[in-house]
């Protein structure tokens, strides 16, 4: 038996000692660790092909990975190295696995659903007027006075005193979050509401998220629970 080549290896890591070459009487072997970095083992090997041009070629060799489970596109690519340097590949009998597959249960994004959002890093005050094509996010809260309108969502990590309209471009299906809605006006997309002339004690107490949406063509202010969004959002 020959070994013809033994990658290095990298003293930064906890890699296993490298891709190996060896010579058998039944041909060539090369041997893939079962761990560490498949991409940085290719690398390896196309250099010590690189350096080795010609002197394999027209040679046979076995693929040995051991455990080791491949995408498609990297045993397309392994097989790919050895063919540019002039051998045939072929897989250990034992180790002809599936091939791991791509996760099917990963659905694309809808890009319907990536709205532009921009965060407001403050409490927004009186005499301020903050507009944006897309969500707004307020780190802050929303004072009498202050004007918000989106587009898209507004949410409010704070209490909602000022004037809010969501869903500005006709959007009925916007929504407007806070901590406290006890707005001066809220809006969603034509259909808006004021704030009633008097709270209870109770109500004004209240703090926790809230969120306003359009039910029967009139806006409602409902608790929002812990399981909100994941009821609501579901891909």
């Amino acid at each position: 038996m020959i070994e013809t080549a033994n990658l290095r290896k990298n003293p930064n890591s906890n890699l296993a000692n490298g891709i190996v070459i060896k010579g058998y009487k039944s041909g060539l072997t090369l041997i893939i660790p079962e761990i560490g970095p498949f991409d940085i083992y290719m690398d390896e090997l196309r250099n010590q092909l690189d350096k080795s041009k010609g002197f394999f070629k027209g040679a046979e060799i076995t693929l040995k990975i051991g455990n080791r489970r491949l995408l498609d596109d990297e045993r397309s690519f392994l097989v790919q190295l050895i063919n540019d340097a002039g051998m045939t590949a072929r897989w250990k009998a034992d180790e002809l696995l599936e091939p791991l597959k791509k996760d099917k249960k990963k659905q694309p994004i809808d890009h319907r659903n990536l709205i532009p959002s921009v965060t407001i890093r403050k409490t927004v005050r009186s005499g301020q007027r903050i507009e944006f094509d897309g969500n707004i996010l307020v780190m802050g809260d929303v004072n009498p006075g202050a004007e918000i309108i989106a587009s898209g969502d507004i949410m409010v990590l704070g209490k909602l005193r000022g004037t809010a309209h969501a869903g500005a471009k006709g959007d009925k299906m916007a929504e407007i979050f806070a901590f406290q809605i006890r707005p001066v006006q809220i809006r969603i997309a034509e259909v808006y509401t004021r704030a009633p002339e008097t709270e209870s004690e109770k109500e004004t107490r209240y703090f926790r998220p809230e969120v306003a949406v359009i039910r029967d063509e009139q806006i409602v202010v409902e608790k929002v629970n812990q399981n909100y969004f994941n009821q609501k959002y579901k891909y």
